[in-house]
């Protein structure tokens, strides 16, 4: 094949981002990394002496067949400005529905019932990511996309999980919890500890965030006089306080940081954890400890 022709996995229909100010040498080796030329070398060359490197335009840049080289690098001058593409972010621990919401008031083609009612299957697996898309975009293509960027990135953690005592389904439900408990690399893996070592004696997880899944709200911000620890009585079983285990579903969808404390949690012999008012993680290994914890960072 002529190092001219267009790669095998040549990007259809996907964004390609070339950022301001970004080097000639930077948007070749970009563009080769990313399947649009088989040769960075090749393309620049091609744009040192048949254009002048100043008339590339940095842009989104959708293609929607192979081109070959030259007429990479001619489009490179010319720019894309008609692709109107925006810029939707799906941020870690998002669920379903909050997804729906937002993406409704954004793409003109959506429906939001007919998101949630398909998409509701793979919670968990809707994989967070800002996302260059255009606005006729539907709910279908939407999930599509979603589905299609989780297999590609939970590809690299599928050996890991092969190897581990959960499935990837009880990885994901996990790894979503997370999201919620924790607010960091750091902190993730030493809850992740935590709750792994509550599994592993039977001992319920107790979890706010299972329970705020039921009620759409964070305990922390319920209305006056709806006690938290009312709703801990839930009959649910997303209650990880009444049912110990893992509940039935992920409730959300996490991200790379999640899923890898899930796989490679901090060891110790804590039970317990709280976030302190000041936003630092606090660990104990009895109950005891764990309300001295409370008593002396939550009030």
């Amino acid at each position: 094949m002529s190092v001219n022709q267009p790669p095998a996995g040549f990007p259809i229909n996907q964004p390609v981002v070339i950022e301001q100010g970004t080097k000639v040498r930077d948007i070749t080796t970009q563009l080769k990394a990313e399947g649009v030329v088989q040769s960075e070398q090749v393309l620049y060359y091609l744009l040192a002496f048949f254009h002048d490197p100043a008339d590339i335009k940095a842009s989104t840049y959708v293609f929607d067949e192979p081109l070959d080289m030259l007429a990479v690098a001619k489009r490179l001058t010319e720019g894309d400005f008609d692709t109107d593409l925006l810029r939707f972010t799906h941020t870690e621990g998002e669920r379903v529905t909050a997804i729906a919401n937002r993406a409704d008031a954004l793409f003109v083609n959506f429906d939001a019932e007919r998101f949630i009612q398909n998409a509701l299957q793979y919670e968990g697996m809707l994989f967070p990511e800002t996302y260059l898309v255009p606005p006729t975009y539907t709910d279908a293509e939407l999930l599509t996309l979603f589905l299609e960027t989780f297999a590609e990135k939970i590809a690299p953690f599928k050996p890991a999980i092969a190897s581990s005592t959960f499935s990837e389904k009880e990885v994901l439900i996990l790894a979503s919890i997370l999201e919620r408990e924790a607010n960091s690399p750091e902190s993730m893996a030493m809850v992740s500890g935590i709750l792994q070592n509550r599994l592993e004696i039977g001992m319920a997880l107790q979890a706010d965030a299972t329970i705020e899944y039921v009620i759409d709200t964070p305990l922390g911000e319920l209305p006056e006089g709806q006690l938290a620890s009312e709703l801990r009585e839930l009959d649910s079983p997303y209650n990880s306080y009444l049912y110990p285990g893992l509940p039935p579903t992920p409730i959300g969808n996490p991200g790379t940081d999640a899923i890898y404390a899930t796989l490679n949690p901090t060891e110790s012999d804590f039970f317990y954890y709280i976030t302190g008012e000041d936003g630092v993680f606090y660990y104990a290994k009895t109950y005891d400890e764990h309300r001295a914890n409370i008593a002396k960072y939550l009030r």
